[in-house]
């Protein structure tokens, strides 16, 4: 799905689905700096597509003299890709916890994200806080993206992984199975999270909550991915 064929840009082969390609992974870093913009995704390689690249180069891949190409296993490519972390200090919070109804299960080095998803999450606490509920919140990304294991995104500062809730208010690990589980909590968690713009998908296991779908090893979280 992520592999190109051939090279995209300055004298490059410009197949049709490699542009595409690249096209689809410049907008999915358009946040990290403003003048890369958005670009049409085409197909077609034109003007702002050419301007982007070299942008990318220039302020995340940080080359002193950017060629303008992207070759399928250059370094720009698998920046894009967020294989390896960008070059520079990108726009990425660290969220904070402190005073509110959300908690860390993880480490604080890995819950960095876009200022859009760090304010979605701000948001989906505070719409439950009333309720007492409690948002666990587990990896999101690095302070400058690139590969956090075991996953295989977490790279961009829009996914977020989410305990699903215990009927007893612990702050402690659950899954679907669990006597603790409380499905109409986690429930509750869904229905905010739904009504957020920035939402774009909810993977989790539990088949009787409307609005998230299947995927293997989510019976104990829910990976929320945010738009931007």
């Amino acid at each position: 799905m992520y592999r190109l064929s051939g090279s995209v840009g300055q004298g490059g082969q410009n197949a049709h689905d490699d542009v595409l390609l690249v096209q689809k992974q410049l907008n999915k870093n358009a946040h990290i700096v403003a003048e890369i913009g958005r670009v049409p995704e085409d197909g077609n390689l034109d003007d702002l597509t050419q301007r982007a690249i070299i942008a990318f180069q220039r302020r995340i891949v940080r080359l002193s003299s950017p060629d303008g190409r992207v070759d399928p296993h250059g370094r720009t490519w698998r920046t894009l890709l967020g294989e390896v972390p960008h070059a520079t200090t990108v726009a990425f919070s660290q969220l904070s916890v402190e005073n509110e109804n959300l908690y860390l299960y993880v480490n604080p080095d890995r819950v960095w994200g876009t200022p859009s998803t760090i304010q979605s999450l701000r948001t989906l606490a505070a719409s439950l806080r009333e309720e007492g509920i409690e948002i666990g919140i587990g990896d999101i990304s690095f302070a400058q993206g690139g590969h956090m294991p075991p996953h295989g995104s977490h790279r961009r500062g829009t996914d977020v992984d989410i305990r699903p809730q215990r009927a007893d208010g612990a702050r402690s690990p659950v899954q679907i199975t669990d006597p603790n589980y409380s499905r109409e909590r986690t429930r509750r968690v869904v229905e905010e999270l739904q009504k957020d713009p920035n939402l774009k998908l909810i993977l989790f296991n539990d088949s009787e909550i409307t609005g998230v779908r299947y995927y293997k090893g989510h019976h104990n979280h829910l990976h929320v991915r945010f738009e931007s």
